[in-house]
């Protein structure tokens, strides 16, 4: 009932109820093409009825997300909500039900409980009878946690359903990957997908074997498949047909491209799939699965090539690995990531050159150049190369000039290096909230499980198989939250290590060499030209 407000002469009036304008919101996970529409409307014609019944609710809108999961806020739809609120053009949010807002507890919560009533929201959930304004006390609250944990809930156990599903097809010997090796085609076979040696591409992959059996190096087939005009795998895709034609760009094969043929089992008909554990639900983390639980199928399909070469090939690749070992541990890379080509704007690769001074004693140097100029095809870039010590001079002269001429100075250094520790540290309490969130969703998914089996729902077998599991995620997650600690007193560390070496460059030390670290904090861009002219770029100002 509306309050009453007292008037001078005694008289008393109802106090007007404000004015209410909501926006729908509706979201649906999955496109069910012509189901979806109707799935959609019948959310918005529920809350659209709800308004009509309210006096003082006033109709202003509609935020659609369509085939978005629930288990995440990360939704077109949603964010305008978020845009419209605001800049107050709603002050009102009706869903059908809690479920179509979010399947995430903890952040559905937060939404609830913190951003919405900070805003001054009001929150209605139409078939779940809530609405925030009729609150009632901690009853009331404990229900909608108790419903937004069902419906997490509800999230995973699809996501685990999924997964037996993929892996009972993967069993079977059933092709459920995407784009299939270069060579293969899927087609659908008995019921299932099964890849078939493809007509042309095939061909290509057992002249590669040829080539490398015969004693041809990675390089030397490169260069007799650019020879060929055959394209490569992408480019393959793209054209539709083997070799270039007229109008077409031809461009070499990548050397990991062709390594990636050789070594794949996939051509002697073996199936390896399941290599890597697919994230189905918010939280999950794609993981390395480890070699006994990969699904491995022999004879699923026709091979392209016979074993007896394919191991006779793998042999002399794993030959030749050995050879490549490298003797000493180079020095750190200082300017990685740093350089690039003034021509063709790629990364510039570290070039180790040996120089033998006598028959016993030789002597390292590096350089930086090009890695285009191996090419052999129209990216081919011409030869330029600098020494790091060259860079290494330079940086100096160019810190010391900025030192002495502009008001850069010391304390400013010091000031930008701390700053960017700071933005580190705040990335990694980001990380560490994250994984705190994770291990309360552990704790609840333990109290679900010890509720299922109070409840005859599960044997003890499984219990204790399940309890096991989380168990290890938990050690996981706390031992991630401890790395992440020393993450954080590591770059305190190398942040009071990088002041000390400024110092040093500030009164013009000549041993004052910059180490990875404090080349990644002062320099933003080296480019190199084939003029052998060097563009410094500093991240606190440009300099030429």
């Amino acid at each position: 009932m509306a309050k009453m407000q007292k008037k001078e002469a005694g008289q008393f009036t109802e106090a007007a109820e404000p004015i209410w304008n909501a926006g729908i919101y509706a979201r649906l996970s999955v496109d069910y093409h012509g189901q979806k529409n109707e799935s959609i409307d019948t959310q918005i014609e529920i809350a659209k009825d709800y308004i009509r019944q309210s006096e003082n609710i006033i109709f202003s809108g509609c935020y659609v997300d369509l085939g978005k999961t629930g288990t995440n806020f990360e939704r077109e739809g949603f964010h305008q909500m978020l845009t419209d609120i605001r800049s107050h053009k709603i002050n009102c949010v009706i869903v059908k039900d809690f479920s179509r807002f979010g399947r995430n507890y903890i952040e559905t919560g937060n939404y609830l409980e913190k951003i919405f009533p900070f805003f001054h929201i009001r929150f209605i959930s139409v078939t779940d009878g809530y609405d925030s304004l009729r609150i009632q006390g901690e009853n009331d609250s404990f229900a909608v946690n108790l419903k937004n944990i069902v419906n997490e809930l509800y999230a995973k156990d699809c996501a685990e359903k999924v997964r037996a599903v993929k892996k009972s097809k993967l069993e079977q010997g059933c092709y459920i990957g995407g784009i299939p090796s270069y060579g293969y085609c899927v087609k659908w076979a008995d019921g299932k997908r099964v890849l078939f040696p493809e007509e042309g591409t095939s061909d290509v992959v057992r002249c590669i074997y040829g080539l490398f059996d015969k004693g041809d190096s990675i390089g030397a087939i490169i260069s007799w498949l650019y020879g060929k005009h055959i394209h490569r795998p992408t480019d393959y895709r793209r054209f539709g047909h083997v070799r270039c034609e007229e109008g077409e760009l031809l461009k070499q094969w990548a050397d990991q491209t062709v390594r990636t043929i050789l070594t794949n089992q996939v051509y002697i008909g073996m199936l390896v799939q399941l290599k890597a554990g697919e994230a189905m639900y918010r939280r999950e983390r794609q993981r390395q699965i480890e070699t006994d639980e990969m699904v491995i199928i022999e004879h699923a399909h026709k091979p392209v090539i016979e074993e007896d070469l394919f191991y006779r090939v793998a042999s002399k690749i794993e030959k030749g690995k050995k050879k490549a070992l490298p003797q000493n541990t180079p020095p750190e890379d200082v300017y990685k990531n740093l350089a690039y080509c003034g021509e063709c704007n790629c990364r510039l690769k570290r070039i180790c050159i040996l120089n033998t001074k006598s028959y016993k004693v030789s002597a390292r140097t590096y350089s930086y150049g090009c890695p285009n100029i191996n090419r052999i095809d129209c990216l081919k870039c011409d030869s330029h190369f600098v020494s790091g010590n060259t860079i290494h001079r330079m940086i100096l002269q160019l810190l010391r000039a900025e030192f002495s001429l502009s008001e850069v100075c010391m304390e400013t250094l010091v000031d930008f290096n701390q700053e960017q520790a700071k933005q580190w540290k705040k990335k990694i309490e980001g990380k560490k909230n994250r994984i705190q969130a994770n291990l309360q969703e552990a704790d609840i998914c333990l109290s679900s499980l010890y509720l299922k089996y109070r409840a005859g729902k599960i044997g003890r077998e499984e219990f204790m198989a399940l309890k096991s599991g989380r168990e290890a995620e938990k050690n996981n997650l706390r031992k991630e939250f401890l790395r992440q600690d020393a993450a954080k007193q590591q770059i305190e560390k190398e942040a009071g290590k990088i002041n000390c070496l400024i110092c040093g460059l500030w009164k013009g030390t000549e041993n004052s060499v910059p180490d990875g670290q404090l080349a990644q904090f002062l320099v933003k861009k080296i480019t190199v030209y084939k003029d052998k002219r060097v563009e410094i770029i500093f991240n606190f100002k440009n300099g030429n």
